[in-house]
């Protein structure tokens, strides 16, 4: 997992880098959340005709339901029942070029690696987001090292290092001066590490770099609370329309089990990361929230459903019409 993540946050902390130095230019503070708000839009867009390819396909085992109903009931009362419905289904399938995987949860694992990835840039604030030299870099963690114990810190993780020495980087520099380790411009990189740690990495006093807890009662918890409510919002909104598509959906277990139970999963998966990392999580399932309405209002099953019928109905007319052509020309080579 560890090589995963060094290898993607190169490209997904570049990406965020570019939009904070961007934003950095109009927001006096919070830069890095628009950030964060800008990466994660930027992907949704990305992944925008994969949610409508999803829809159409939505729209498309809803036009099936009343087939595959005729099906259910010529088998019903048979030993072999299941087995033929799912003979017929599959043939049924087969014929309308429908394919069921594609109801299943590619966007979320889609969204894997943006998290993989998003996780291991957040955690290096000076290497991406401040651009800090790499060979200053690690001069900080020699001498954050050295003074770690003394602020009460022990064996400081390396992926966790610079994230400890932004919230640190005053007692960084006074151990550099005492010890005569000379760095070009050392004022001027701390000033910046510092404001960016008191200004542009916090939001509504929330420390970007810190993990939430439920051991601890603050700010924080609003974090996985807030992933927890914006997480079933879209279940809710994405179930909503799947049984106005399907009405033997309502009776599956396994959607009333996602509903609740993958927003309970994400509420606790936040808190194993820097908040960062939640927010991001909290961002994302707003815009997928708002995309689920914004899809099923443009490619609502009606819409595509006749969009589909007025396509197949073009396709069978130009067909018949060859049809007559090439027989029409055959009649003529026989004269």
């Amino acid at each position: 997992m560890e090589f995963f993540r060094e290898i993607l946050a190169v490209p997904f902390g570049w990406l965020l880098g570019q939009f904070y130095g961007l934003v950095d230019i109009f927001f006096d503070a919070g830069s890095y959340f628009v950030a964060i708000a800008l990466f994660a839009l930027v992907f949704k867009i990305i992944l925008l005709p994969s949610a409508i390819k999803q829809q159409k396909s939505t729209a498309k085992q809803a036009r099936l339901q009343p087939k595959i109903r005729r099906i259910q009931e010529r088998y019903k009362g048979d030993r072999n029942a299941q087995q033929k419905i799912q003979e017929e289904q599959q043939a049924l399938y087969q014929r309308e070029g429908f394919n069921p995987m594609n109801q299943g949860c590619l966007p979320l694992l889609i969204q894997f690696p943006i998290i993989i990835g998003l996780y291991g840039a957040v955690y290096k604030p000076l290497t991406f987001i401040l651009k800090v030299p790499a060979e200053v870099i690690e001069t900080f963690k020699t001498a954050f090292k050295a003074i770690a114990p003394g602020l009460g810190i022990k064996n400081p993780s390396d992926y966790q290092i610079e994230l400890q020495m932004v919230n640190n980087i005053g007692a960084v520099k006074d151990y550099l001066i005492e010890k005569g380790t000379a760095i070009n411009n050392l004022d001027s990189i701390v000033d910046e590490i510092q404001n960016f740690a008191t200004s542009q990495f916090q939001f509504f006093g929330v420390n970007l770099g810190d993990a939430p807890s439920f051991k601890t009662i603050n700010i924080l918890l609003l974090i996985p609370v807030l992933s927890f409510i914006t997480s079933v919002a879209t279940s809710l909104i994405t179930q909503m329309r799947q049984k106005r598509n399907n009405p033997g959906a309502s009776n599956n277990a396994m959607m009333g089990c996602m509903t609740f139970g993958m927003p309970l999963f994400s509420a606790y998966m936040v808190t194993l990361f820097p908040a960062a990392v939640g927010v991001y999580w909290i961002i994302n399932n707003i815009y997928s929230f708002i995309q689920t309405l914004v899809v099923g209002h443009f490619y609502s099953s009606d819409k595509v459903i006749a969009t589909n019928m007025v396509e197949e109905t073009i396709y069978r007319r130009s067909k018949e019409n060859n049809q007559k052509i090439v027989a029409e020309k055959k009649k003529n080579e026989k004269k």
